[in-house]
């Protein structure tokens, strides 16, 4: 609308994944990946994974633990106990949405795949720090056990090989990172950063730390210009600034229209779009 041009990569989301399929979701119709990846458009997945509160609330599901545990109860350390509650849900919800990816996989679609997001959440940064989701609440070790089982899982039982998969850094996490073997990237998501210096740090720290794995600013919100941070030094192979709900929700309104956004205005997109090292949907070679 502002630009006239599309960004290279669209993120999707798993999120409604205990309600589908139903009237208003369905991740079984794949069209909207289908018609981007035919436009020569890279795909991107992630999967805020609702598990069910596992409390006398039944039926009560959230994605939240740490900064709001009254949410939920479910344990990840119960992915050591396969008789588990817990652990066969977490093995029917990987199943779940390994079939909706397989419905990619049988396009030839390839997807950027980052699961389990953000896991030490602020762990780490300061005394009391806590995790944001259920799945970094038990601490490191049963994170990557649940990491490990779901790429064993959707590798070689589901046969999904079009998977490249992200893990995110909260850069005081070393100790929670899966493997060279189970991760073909590292991402980073920053908030509210408009200076460059935090950035191009958090660049070079991942880019020491794993050598080996492209670094990626997996999602982003009223952060620097990507011009400035690329001069800065902080030169991710991809970028992925956050929706503004209350800009895209319909796309009719007069709010659609604005040039203002909660994370990324029509000025920030324009700016990174004119630089040579930026590319748009426009500008992809075909993959297929």
């Amino acid at each position: 609308l502002h630009t006239g041009k599309y960004p290279a990569l669209n993120c999707f989301d798993y999120i409604h994944l205990p309600f589908s399929p139903a009237s208003w979701i369905d991740y079984g119709n794949i069209s909207v990946v289908e018609n981007w990846w035919k436009e020569k458009g890279l795909v991107s997945a992630m999967w805020h994974w609702n598990v069910p509160a596992n409390s006398a609330e039944t039926g009560k599901y959230a994605f939240y633990w740490g900064s709001r545990p009254e949410e939920t109860l479910f344990d990840i350390t119960k992915i050591n106990d396969s008789s588990s509650e817990e652990y066969q849900r977490m093995m029917a919800d990987i199943d779940k949405v390994s079939g909706y990816l397989k419905l990619l996989r049988d396009k030839q679609i390839p997807v950027i795949w980052r699961p389990l997001h953000e896991a030490a959440g602020n762990m780490g940064a300061y005394p009391g720090g806590t995790a944001w989701f259920w799945w970094g609440a038990g601490g490191a070790e049963p994170f990557k056990k649940l990491w490990r089982l779901m790429f064993d899982r959707m590798t070689h039982h589901h046969g999904l090989d079009n998977l490249i998969w992200v893990w995110t850094s909260q850069m005081t996490d070393a100790g929670w990172y899966p493997g060279d073997d189970y991760v073909d990237m590292v991402g980073r998501d920053i908030y509210n950063e408009s200076g460059t210096a935090t950035i191009k740090n958090d660049f070079t720290t991942l880019q020491e730390r794993y050598p080996d794995k492209p670094s990626a600013l997996s999602e982003c919100g009223s952060v620097a210009k990507i011009p400035d941070q690329w001069n800065a030094g902080a030169k991710w192979v991809w970028f992925m600034p956050w929706y503004d709900y209350d800009r895209t929700v319909d796309s009719g309104s007069e709010a659609f229209q604005l040039s203002t956004h909660q994370h990324a205005d029509a000025a920030w997109w324009k700016d990174a779009f004119d630089t040579d090292y930026v590319l748009t949907r426009d500008e992809m070679p075909d993959l297929k």
